[in-house]
C-alpha cells in the first residue's frame, strides 16, 4: 500500500472532486446498504439521478477500483474493499454534518457529504486540519470566514477530516488518475432506462 505522508491543498481539493459526485456517493452507499445492484435495475434504483450522472457513477467507480461488475442470478454492480470503506467515510461526514445541522438542519444525506467535502477541502479549515496555518488561532480564522458559529463545530471537524484523510492517504488513485468516460457504462446505462 502507498501511503501520501501529508497531503497537500491540491490533492484534498482533487480528491474532494472525485469523492462528492452525488452519483457516486449514491451508488456507495446504495451498495453498501442493500446489496448488489442488478444492471438492468440501475434507472429505478437511481430514479433521482439523470443518465448521465449515473453513467458518469460508474466511470469514477470503475477508474478508482471502487465497484466492479459482479454476477449473481445477473450482471451487477458490486463494492470492492475500497468503496466498502469509503462508505463508511461517507457516513462518518453525513453523522457529523447532522450533528452540526450543517449545511442546514434539513439537508439530505447527499447534500451534508458533498458540504462537507468542500468545507474540509477549504484553505482556512485544510490549514487548521493539518497544521499548516500561521494564525495562532485558526479557530478564530474559520469562524471569522463565517463558516461556522462556534468553536466547538471547528474542533469537531477532526472526526470527518481523520475519516476522509485517511481514506484518501491509503486510496492514492483518487489523488492523479483521470476518470475516463467508458462506452460499457455508457450502455448500460441507456438500457437501465
Amino acid at each position: 500500500m502507498i501511503t501520501t505522508p501529508t497531503l497537500t491543498a491540491a490533492q484534498v481539493t482533487r480528491a474532494v472532486t472525485v469523492l462528492s459526485h452525488p452519483g457516486l456517493i449514491r451508488l456507495v452507499t446504495e451498495i453498501d446498504d442493500y446489496g448488489p445492484v442488478n444492471r438492468r435495475m440501475l434507472g429505478r434504483t437511481f430514479a433521482d439521478l439523470m443518465r448521465h450522472q449515473i453513467r458518469h457513477a460508474l466511470d469514477i467507480g470503475r477508474a478508482h477500483q471502487l465497484v466492479r461488475t459482479g454476477h449473481r442470478s445477473e450482471p451487477c454492480y458490486l463494492l470492492t474493499g475500497r468503496d466498502t470503506d469509503l462508505a463508511d467515510v461517507y457516513d462518518t461526514v453525513a453523522r457529523w454534518a447532522r450533528t452540526q445541522q450543517f449545511p442546514t438542519p434539513a439537508s439530505d444525506f447527499v447534500t451534508r457529504v458533498q458540504q462537507t467535502l468542500t468545507l474540509l477541502s477549504h484553505e482556512s479549515v485544510l490549514g487548521l486540519m493539518t497544521g499548516e496555518t500561521s494564525d495562532p488561532q485558526p479557530s478564530r480564522q474559520i469562524m471569522d470566514a463565517g463558516l461556522f458559529p462556534n468553536t466547538d463545530a471547528v474542533t469537531s471537524l477532526h472526526w470527518p477530516w481523520a475519516a476522509v484523510s485517511a481514506w484518501i492517504r491509503s486510496n492514492p488513485s483518487v489523488l492523479t488518475a483521470r476518470t475516463r468516460r467508458s462506452t460499457v457504462a455508457t450502455v448500460e446505462a441507456e438500457r437501465a432506462r
